[in-house]
């Protein structure tokens, strides 16, 4: 299957206006996009055609709702994530009860498993379906129908790398506070207390994902009288070690971002994405070293 890539254009409504998602459409017999919204391709020099073994992920939707994603399509060419998450194929299915969709867990996580190849079982899928809450694990994203953008990218997020800043669920945290993950942190890190010597700090610092950002392994902390140094940093600076809420219902581990102000992966209506961390994703995503460490599972320990 061909999938579509949104290349950055000039319009802020280059998707309505794109004769290709229509035609690709009418190529399923689904109900096409008004005559008025869709001109002729040649105008719409934003689409480029990816294959399917380039695309980021399919995007699974119910046939009825191709208004809801050519809007949540169209916004997306606008968000800051867009260029690290810009290729999707796109499938339809007819109803919710070909997803076979289970729900689990205390906030009710939806897992599907749609009609897929072999080749695609290791593929990312992100399913738009009757849901009332958005999860993501390392295969599969699952959105309600009404989802925005901001929603969305809070959940592609996760797949860029990113932990989530606000309060992880008791039985994700005991996991992850823990150390216990098979997936790359790149903007919190934790410890197992609020001071520590200097030499802790300064291994606390070396392991930073984002230590490039941060030139002096002091600017983490306070010096303390008796020369530890108490973790956090002023908040006078952009970059730094800030308190994070992200392992709050775990007693005894310390969760810690980089930046003091809220973020999209605290709040995802914030919709704010520093660019350190835009930074951080795409050499997460390069593969590159950089000093922008990967660190996973790994918890710095106070001395």
């Amino acid at each position: 299957m061909l999938g579509l890539r949104w290349i950055g254009a000039s319009s802020k409504h280059w998707l309505p206006r794109s004769a290709s998602f229509a035609l690709l459409l009418q190529q399923w017999g689904m109900p096409v996009l008004p005559s008025s919204a869709a001109p002729i391709v040649a105008q719409s020099p934003a689409i480029a055609i990816c294959t399917e073994s380039a695309a980021d992920a399919t995007l699974w939707f119910p046939a009825t709702a191709v208004a809801t994603v050519t809007q949540l399509l169209d916004d997306w060419q606008q968000h800051p994530l867009f260029p690290l998450f810009d290729c999707l194929t796109l499938r339809s299915y007819q109803a919710t009860t070909d997803l076979q969709c289970k729900t689990e867990g205390e906030r009710l996580r939806a897992r599907c498993e749609p009609a897929l190849l072999p080749r695609e079982l290791d593929q990312r899928q992100i399913i738009l379906t009757d849901t009332p809450t958005a999860s993501a694990d390392a295969t599969q994203m699952v959105l309600p129908l009404d989802t925005d953008v901001d929603l969305m990218a809070h959940e592609v997020g996760h797949w860029l790398g990113f932990a989530d800043e606000y309060p992880m669920s008791v039985k994700l945290a005991e996991s992850f506070c823990q150390g216990r993950y098979q997936h790359a942190s790149l903007n919190v890190v934790l410890t197992d207390t609020t001071e520590m010597s200097t030499g802790a700090l300064r291994a606390l610092w070396q392991q930073l994902p984002w230590r490039n950002a941060v030139p002096d392994w002091r600017q983490l902390g306070e010096q303390q009288a008796n020369g530890r140094w108490r973790l956090g940093s002023s908040t006078q600076q952009k970059i730094g070690l800030f308190h994070s809420p992200t392992c709050a219902n775990v007693e005894g581990v310390f969760s810690w971002k980089p930046v003091a102000e809220w973020t999209a992966m605290q709040y995802h209506d914030v919709n704010y994405w520093p660019e350190l961390y835009l930074s951080l994703a795409k050499a997460y995503l390069a593969g590159l070293d950089s000093g922008l460490r990967d660190h996973d599972h790994w918890t710095q320990q106070g001395e």
